[in-house]
């Protein structure tokens, strides 16, 4: 597991408008398209299910005040009005609604005024989509088109309830995955002006799951898909894994892994939690994970973030089997990144092991992590207050990057305040490094960072316990093991007033 159409031609354009042509007036025409209507009214569908089997293509299906049975599966082109999220509610159904099919039939659908809660999608070895799952066209193949407006999409949960053995799927180990705890898209999605709160992919905090990974709390796409999140909040979301299989947590509110553009939202106070029980060693044999409380572009995809704020996210990493780590409270930027205008701040990262275990405890990149030779650029914004903290009474705690880590990749950052960022480490030595910026290569090239009119200020490094050295508590830029540093280009930029120092390395 990664932690990670065709057109037609014009010659089939051609042959298609000549066939119209010859069929000419003969051909009957389609019928215009229909109003259908579900509640309580006479003439009504009392299901939506039963609407959306008599309706044709370009059918509008109104729904009535009320609570409706979920498990819904939509094959045509249609819309699906309610009557405002408080008034209807679709309920239940693993998932709530189903929008095409598995390697089949893929329409244009638009879902608006709903409330979709109650989903709960529980199969062996993969769980996905608990409110609205979109699935795979094929290799190849055209997708959905699917827009969500003025709706929410409330207490949905994918959970799997067994393993797949080791094999293609998984590698050399059983495996089993929750993907998308509100929506689990493979399609072109558009949502707007809509509310995608309190789902959960993975384990609650009183229920556990079977999953060895845990994708994507409130909205999850796939490789190839699209997502327009427009005037909308993602918040309160879960993705999380207990043991004795969880290892892995990403994307409390979104995990992209293909293109999505996010604009004049709130991305708040969602969690990625990884509690494990896994022979796991830092750096070398890391098999568990938390990561990536807010939003996560992964390796291939990319994302355009503006006038938005990524708040109030945690992450959080807790192992008695082994090692600890917890990465990336707001972004974890692995493929191209464009964040504009928008806030990050107040997001946390822990980790921590038992403390008479001697394990090592790393946690790292409060706001934004830059990594896997991705290019990412920061412009007119604010990375702000995030907090980064590991604790091993009885062991190594590496803390970095309480702002922003750059790892073997390229950074720009333009107009844009890096200040009162914390990164604190309690333990028997060990590295502190970057209170503000951390910018260091890492399995990759020398990193790349330019900062111009941007100020970093007020970020601190503390260390509680013996053998410890912070450094750069405004920016580490330099060789971790080694003396050599990473040149940072800087214009019109200022670097003070950090603890316990400015800048260590090529600034």
């Amino acid at each position: 597991m990664n932690r990670s159409g065709s057109t037609p031609s014009r010659i089939v354009l051609a042959a298609t408008l000549a066939a119209a042509c010859i069929a000419g007036s003969s051909s009957p025409a389609r019928a215009a398209p229909a109003d259908l209507c579900v509640g309580t009214t006479a003439g009504c569908f009392t299901s939506i299910q039963a609407a959306v089997d008599a309706a044709g293509d370009g059918d509008t299906i109104h729904i009535g005040p009320g609570t409706f049975a979920g498990g819904i599966t939509i094959l045509k082109s249609v819309q699906l009005v309610g009557a405002g999220p408080g008034a209807t509610t679709i309920h239940g159904g693993g998932p709530v609604i189903t929008i095409g099919e598995l390697l089949g039939a893929q329409p244009t659908v638009s879902i608006g005024r709903v409330t979709i809660s109650g989903g709960l999608v529980d199969g062996e070895g993969v769980a996905a989509g608990g409110g609205v799952w979109i699935p795979f066209a094929g290799p190849g193949l055209p997708v959905a088109t699917v827009e969500i407006a003025d709706t929410v999409i409330t207490g949905n949960r994918v959970t799997p309830s067994g393993l797949f053995d080791a094999g293609d799927f998984c590698g050399q180990t059983p495996c089993a995955v929750a993907w998308g705890g509100g929506i689990d898209s493979s399609g072109n999605l558009t949502v707007t002006n809509t509310r995608v709160t309190d789902n959960v992919a993975g384990a609650t905090t009183s229920d556990g799951s079977a999953a060895t990974i845990a994708q994507g709390g409130g909205i999850l796409t796939h490789p190839g898909s699209t997502l327009t999140l427009r005037h909308s909040f993602v918040t309160g979301n879960r993705v999380a894994v207990s043991p004795p299989n969880g290892a892995f947590s990403e994307g409390g509110g979104v995990l992209d892994q293909g293109t999505a553009v996010i604009e004049d939202s709130r991305i708040d106070d969602n969690a990625s939690v990884a509690v494990s029980s896994v022979a796991s060693s830092i750096p070398f044999n890391a098999v568990q994970d938390a990561d990536a409380g807010g939003v996560d572009v992964n390796p291939g995809a990319t994302a355009t973030i503006s006038r938005s704020t990524i708040s109030g996210n945690t992450v959080h990493g807790f192992n008695s089997g082994g090692d600890a780590q917890a990465l990336n409270g707001g972004i974890d930027a692995d493929g191209p990144l464009l964040l504009t205008d928008s806030s990050v701040d107040r997001n946390s990262v822990s980790a921590e092991v038992p403390p008479t275990s001697g394990f090592v405890a790393g946690a790292f990149g409060g706001a934004l992590h830059v990594g896997d030779g991705a290019a990412a650029t920061v412009r007119s914004s604010r990375i702000s207050h995030n907090r980064v903290t590991a604790l091993s009474a009885t062991g190594t705690v590496n803390v970095g990057a309480a702002g922003i880590s750059n790892f073997s990749s390229q950074l720009t950052v333009e107009k844009t305040i890096v200040v009162g960022n914390r990164g604190t480490a309690t333990g028997i030595g060990g590295l502190v490094l970057g209170g503000g910026i951390l910018n260091v290569a890492f399995g990759g090239p020398p990193p790349v960072l330019a900062l111009t009119d941007s100020i970093v200020t007020a970020n601190r490094l503390d260390a509680r316990g013996p053998g410890f050295d912070p450094q750069g508590g405004g920016v580490f830029s330099k060789d971790v093991f080694g003396p050599d540093p990473f040149p940072v280009t800087l214009t019109r930029t200022v670097i003070a007033g950090n603890t316990p120092d400015q800048c260590v390395g090529g600034c």
